[in-house]
């Protein structure tokens, strides 16, 4: 590797640069290499849908909370890639329990003005992260499938296909406590 014209650099500062650029590619980053739940990879979210809201429901541990969420078209090989609508500091009993609807201004401190789209995009990308953590989660799902499957109440559909609890998605987080 040529550092300027004529002039290489050494194995030893190969090896610097190299762990400095991971180094700061790690710390870059909204979630970082290093998650606040290590042993937390590959959450789900759970959703329900109906014609009047989109309800998400969150892996939360007790006394997090979420802060923002936001709603992202991914775009694809014809569309760029686009947010939908965010909002922020979600409140009530709801929120602390990791339940989250979109599209719904009121439910948040502040919000962007766009309701929801009458056509939404095959794929939405939600993300939603915490306050006073470099945590977030996200999920990407279809949510004209996710209509299709209205669990009971109490149960969310999944982008993976399956219905689970508000409790089963919470024992995704190592820190959950699980029944014996």
């Amino acid at each position: 590797m040529l550092s300027a014209p004529g002039r290489r650099i050494s194995s030893t500062s190969k090896a610097a640069v190299a762990v400095s650029v991971l180094l700061a590619g790690a710390l870059s980053t909204s979630c970082g290499l290093v998650p606040e739940h290590p042993d937390d990879g590959n959450l789900v979210l759970g959703f329900r849908v109906t014609e009047g809201s989109v309800q998400v429901k969150i892996p939360i541990c007790p006394g997090e909370y979420p802060n923002r969420v936001e709603v992202w078209d991914p775009g694809s090989d014809t569309r760029k890639e686009r947010l939908l609508w965010w909002a922020e500091g979600p409140a009530g009993k709801d929120a602390a329990d990791g339940l989250l609807k979109l599209w719904s201004p009121d439910d948040y401190r502040k919000s962007s003005p766009s309701d929801r789209p009458a056509e939404t995009p095959p794929l939405v990308d939600v993300s939603i992260s915490y306050a006073a953590e470099e945590d977030s989660v996200g999920d990407l799902v279809n949510l004209k499938e996710a209509a299709k499957h209205l669990p009971a109440e109490g149960l969310y559909w999944t982008a993976r296909g399956e219905t689970m609890s508000a409790q089963a998605i919470d024992e995704q987080l190592s820190c959950a406590e699980k029944p014996n």
